[in-house]
């Protein structure tokens, strides 16, 4: 059985092979597997920012950090802009299911990719909850492990209704779009028409979400926001192959433009109105993309960032165990933070390689014992 773990990351990305064949009818992708693999190690930094430093309410007595510059706390501005790495893998995960979307057995290649994510998603569950039950018979006082206890079950891990941590709701969201996309991909080619419905989805979605409407089970709210920047990469495999992007989109001052304009904006709704921040981060995402492929091109740190984009699912699902409910002092007790950003990512690493050592011996296993159990 082949390794899957670089196709299973918290957005699915995987950049289908361009050469003749799917949508981009043989052309070079602008943004290559290499870059996407770089641009999700950036979004992972952006993501443990993000719930290290911008969600105060999180960080539990005596935990807590001194920033690098106390009169400016900029990690907390850096972790609130970090929110846009949800929008980031999506963008990715659109772009890459596109490169495919030519070959006939796009259902099949979206259902075995479900499936994928799927048994890797349950494996991770299935170690978190064996976790969570053995600190809560050693810690019968903690009520966190106990709390988290109470939403293990074939419901979450089908990823219905509740996940078991909050920062795991993304894969409920992800996975529907994984087996949604040969539908939304019969709409690519009209490219205007895609966008408009998808920010007609946004708007719905964010209507209904300001009212609570959603049903038990599934949060048709998350699908319907979230699905933007997902839709934002499609739409960009389809217009990639005109000529002018292919000339326009590496350019310095498209890169320099973008970013200011996002950087404005950000500035301006954090100064007026930090709670439209979030919707902002997700309509406004595709003005990172020329920064953030420019520095996954950096030399320096190119490969390290390609290393941790390829390794982003488990990374994104073992973190909040560390940093928010099972060792938060421990993560926290650096102080500075510099050196708590770097003990959640080291120690965030060292248990993702051997998670998924375990997982990669228990596929195999299973593979070889599914032809005796035939």
């Amino acid at each position: 059985m082949t390794d899957t773990r670089a196709r299973t990351h918290p957005c699915g990305f995987a950049l289908e092979p361009a050469q003749g064949q799917g949508l981009a009818g043989g052309h070079q992708p602008l943004i290559s597997r290499a870059d996407a693999n770089a641009i999700k190690g950036i979004a992972i930094l952006l993501m443990f920012t993000h719930h290290l430093f911008a969600l105060p309410t999180l960080i539990r007595p005596p935990s807590s950090f001194e920033p690098l510059l106390a009169a400016l706390p900029l990690e907390v501005y850096l972790g609130r802009l970090g929110k846009i790495c949800v929008a980031i893998f999506l963008f990715l995960s659109g772009y890459g299911f596109a490169q495919g979307t030519a070959r006939p057995d796009i259902w099949r290649r979206h259902l075995d990719k479900a499936g994928r994510f799927l048994g890797t998603y349950a494996f991770y569950f299935t170690v978190a909850g064996l976790v969570v039950l053995t600190v809560s018979l050693l810690s019968p006082s903690d009520e966190i492990p106990a709390r988290i206890a109470r939403n293990l079950g074939v419901q979450g891990l089908l990823t219905l209704g509740k996940p078991l941590v909050y920062e795991w709701w993304f894969a409920q969201t992800y996975l529907a779009l994984i087996l949604l996309f040969p539908v939304l991909a019969r709409s690519a080619n009209r490219v205007p028409w895609l966008i408009g419905l998808g920010l007609m989805a946004f708007l719905t979605g964010a209507l209904l979400d300001g009212r609570q409407l959603n049903p038990a089970l599934f949060s048709v709210t998350n699908l319907l926001i979230w699905q933007l920047p997902f839709t934002y990469g499609l739409a960009f495999a389809h217009l990639e192959r005109r000529p002018r992007w292919q000339e326009e989109f590496g350019s310095a001052r498209l890169a320099g433009g973008a970013s200011l304009a996002l950087g404005a904006g950000f500035v301006l709704i954090e100064t007026t109105a930090p709670k439209v921040l979030a919707p902002f981060l997700i309509v406004a995402c595709p003005l990172a993309l020329p920064s953030l492929i420019a520095c996954g091109r950096t030399p320096a740190a190119r490969a390290s960032l390609a290393w941790l984009g390829q390794r982003s699912l488990p990374l994104w699902l073992i973190h909040p165990f560390l940093c928010t409910y099972l060792a938060q002092e421990w993560i926290y007790a650096g102080r500075h933070s510099l050196l708590i950003l770097a003990s959640l990512l080291v120690q965030t690493v060292l248990l993702a390689v051997a998670l998924e050592a375990a997982r990669s011996v228990l596929v195999a296993h299973l593979a070889k014992a599914r032809p005796r159990l035939a």
